[in-house]
């Protein structure tokens, strides 16, 4: 393919996704800040994909939930909290508002949640475009990235469009380029850390998170598959010597399906059961279907229903308590038929008769023995190691090196917390690496083009 030399660009960020395109905005921004006119400063946005933003129009069921009132780094996971602490200090939700507003968004709030206005994930793509668009960024979409070496005073970036081979160079640059999770790469053979990995930037290995979990006891989610339930589930790490060790708990709405569990509840454990089943750690969760119900006052419960309703079989005795499918799972793991009658009789068989069940309905434990693939994935769980970059997005040992987003090894609940990362980490790294690209053409004594 014929090599096209290209002039220099002061800021190339690679990867138009929510970060990149909110990087290459800050970036020209920045420019306009200090030179007074966005001409002034150069940016070039390379996307894989056909076109930029791809992801976002699923984000949120398509309606994109861009940011939550509760930031906060405890919402994450990271190998860097002091790192993320500055990002995300540096950029809370009223931030958030803020810039899109800016952009000419106008936001919705749901129990904590926020939406754009329109509540579609078009209008967030949109803005950004078009702010694009205003600040004359120049976008290639459908390139490959086939190297990128440090040089002196900067980067050269060779990449592949439309059967041409360009080289081009940039003061700073942005490694913006995602991840698998979602399926959304334009190549399955894609790898978003192919251009840090050119430069001798070190990753964490990659598990898919905020996904279903696939669980041992399928007979009984083959029965359960379609219900919905707000339960409380405990994580375990079981191990044969030390027995059961808590983890943690989340609480919210449940999804089961033929395999196994899903709903938020459970993508806000599953980053953390891949990577404890890569280890080989046998991860056992325990499902509360009566989250309301208080351990201590099941005892009188029992008895006063007990006194309410004598006579009755089990299914009618439960009724209005329990889920059906859920019921019978439950008699089932106990060995029980919901047509069997309540012996009134006898008072302590009847007792122990409706413990059991209820028992297993608070406690109904079951082993994760896989989680779906990174392609149905929300996001990756991994990615470029924190600790390397400073509080400025900064890589530490390549002045000039930025990154953002989900490339980094940060991973947010469900909620809008990986699109607000995403933000916050992009308008960070594109300041910062326009500022290092006006720094170098002030130093050259020129206009910045080489």
């Amino acid at each position: 393919m014929k090599t096209v030399v290209k002039r220099s660009y002061d800021v190339i960020v690679i990867g138009a996704g929510a970060s990149g395109m909110t990087a290459a905005i800050a970036a020209l921004e920045e420019a306009q800040i200090h030179d007074g006119t966005a001409d002034r400063g150069s940016v070039l946005l390379l996307e894989s994909n056909d076109r930029v933003g791809k992801k976002i129009l699923a984000t949120g069921n398509g309606k994109c939930n861009f940011t939550h009132e509760k930031i906060g780094g405890t919402h994450y996971h990271t190998d860097d909290r002091s790192v993320l602490e500055a990002v995300i200090s540096g950029f809370p939700t009223e931030a958030a508002l803020d810039f899109f507003a800016r952009l000419g968004m106008l936001s919705r709030e749901k129990n904590g949640y926020f939406y754009p206005l329109p509540e579609t994930a078009s209008t967030v793509l949109e803005v950004l475009r078009l702010r694009l668009s205003e600040l004359g960024c120049e976008i290639s979409c459908g390139v490959s990235v086939e190297g990128i070496e440090k040089k002196s005073g900067g980067f050269q970036i060779c990449f592949a469009e439309g059967g041409k081979n360009r080289l081009v160079y940039a003061d700073s640059v942005i490694l913006a380029t995602g991840s698998r999770a979602g399926g959304f790469l334009q190549s399955k053979n894609a790898d978003p850390l192919g251009p840090a990995k050119c430069l001798g930037l070190r990753s964490t290995a990659l598990y898919p998170s905020l996904t279903r979990c696939i669980c041992l006891e399928d007979f009984y989610y083959r029965q359960l598959a379609g219900v919905r339930s707000h339960v409380r589930l405990k994580l375990y790490e079981e191990n044969r010597a030390a027995g059961r060790k808590f983890l943690r708990q989340e609480e919210g709405e449940l999804q089961l399906t033929k395999e196994g569990i899903s709903g938020i509840v459970v993508f806000q454990l599953s980053g953390e059961i891949a990577c404890m089943l890569s280890e080989k750690k046998r991860a056992i969760v325990e499902i509360n279907f009566l989250p309301e119900f208080l351990e201590g006052e099941l005892s009188g419960w029992i008895e006063k229903r007990l006194s309410l309703l004598p006579g009755r079989c089990l299914k009618d005795f439960f009724l209005g308590v329990l889920h059906k499918k859920v019921l019978d799972v439950c008699l089932q793991a106990e060995g029980l038929k919901g047509t069997q009658e309540i012996p009134c009789e006898n008072r302590r068989k009847s007792f122990q008769m409706v413990s059991s069940v209820m028992e297993r309905a608070l406690h109904f434990t079951t082993e994760v023995t896989g989680v779906s693939d990174m392609r149905q994935a929300q996001v990756c769980r991994g990615g470029l190691i924190l600790s390397q970059f400073d509080t400025k997005l900064e890589c530490r040992t390549l002045a000039g090196c930025f990154a953002c987003g989900e490339v980094l090894n940060v991973d947010g609940e469900c909620g809008g917390y990986n699109l607000h990362f995403a933000w916050g980490s992009g308008l960070l790294a594109g300041r910062e690496a326009m500022k290092r690209a006006l720094k170098n053409r002030r130093g050259r004594g020129n206009d910045g083009r080489k």
